[in-house]
């Protein structure tokens, strides 16, 4: 009996439980990438409503969602590649199909 493949991340999603997991380990990995970015945060901390726990949430959110874009490095090799003028080009419609909906293979 052959033990199933484990299942990759797709490594352009986050996943719900990757990364900071509290405001500590988000200072820490917010000031390891940019002091700026670090220094933002802070201010936009300060200036929450505590009566208000989802504005806190879509702040987190969003600032892990910063952190990630800018030090995974599929995503930075694919911000490159995009700024690459000798990279190949597609549209829409060769990347979708005419009706709208993903071709396989790519």
């Amino acid at each position: 009996m052959s033990a199933a493949p484990a299942e990759r991340p797709d490594p352009y999603r986050t996943q719900a439980h990757a990364g900071p997991r509290t405001v500590t380990q988000l200072r820490a990995a917010l000031t390891a990438a940019s002091a700026a970015d670090r220094e933002e945060f802070e201010a936009q901390l300060g200036e929450l409503d505590l009566d208000d726990p989802e504005e806190y949430a879509a702040l987190v959110r969003a600032w892990r969602h910063r952190l990630v874009m800018r030090t995974r490095p599929e995503i930075l090799a694919a911000v490159a590649a995009s700024s690459d003028p000798d990279a190949p080009r597609f549209t829409a419609e060769e990347i979708l199909g005419a009706d709208g909906h993903q071709e396989g293979g790519r």
